[in-house]
């Protein structure tokens, strides 16, 4: 049996605005949602679009616009990752997000929906659970899993109003760049 351990976010001066608002009663999801992703973009700088801008998973938003077989889909997707040698959680993201997809037959829209989604749920699962019951933040486990849903359920929103997704490797570049300029609050 495996066991999972949430690695919070670094004690540093890009995470200081998503760490001061994260669970905090009467902070809106959707500030929350801006100063996490805001918060990745400093800290990350230009690795964070390579990461999700990476023509693997523009050919996995491709892929999932095709109506095929979840588990043939997710082969074809396991044999790009084998010759791609920049795996991380950005490929493991895409992972879930092209099975969900391809199960919801919700095409490249929801290959798209589902990826900054996920990336979202990871940074705020890295660190809402030490605030749960602190003084002013989310007071229950049940409240903060409320809060994840709702901030999720807005990065869901923020990526369908960017608009549909190119699969060309340099159209999926665009197309991120939006959505992360989006998902930290811009135009």
């Amino acid at each position: 049996m495996g066991t999972s351990k949430n690695v919070a976010s670094p004690d540093t001066p890009p995470w200081k605005p998503a760490l001061a608002v994260l669970g905090r009663n009467g902070i809106p999801p959707s500030r929350q949602l801006r100063e996490i992703w805001r918060s990745a973009s400093v800290d990350r700088g230009p690795r964070l679009l390579d990461d999700f801008a990476a023509p693997t998973l523009a050919i996995a938003c491709k892929l999932a616009q095709g109506s095929g077989n979840v588990h043939n889909v997710l082969r074809e997707y396991e044999s790009l990752l084998a010759h791609d040698r920049k795996l991380g959680l950005a490929a493991e993201i895409g992972r879930r997000a092209l099975a969900r997809a391809v199960s919801s037959r919700e095409g490249s829209q929801g290959f798209a929906t589902e990826l900054f989604a996920e990336a979202t749920s990871y940074y705020v699962s890295r660190d809402l659970p030490s605030f749960v019951g602190a003084k002013g933040r989310v007071e229950t486990t049940t409240a903060a899993m409320a809060l994840k849903s709702a901030i999720k359920g807005v990065t869901k929103e923020v990526v369908r109003s960017v608009g549909t997704p190119t699969t060309d490797p340099d159209g999926w570049v665009s197309y991120v760049k939006r959505v992360i300029t989006s998902l930290e609050g811009g135009r």
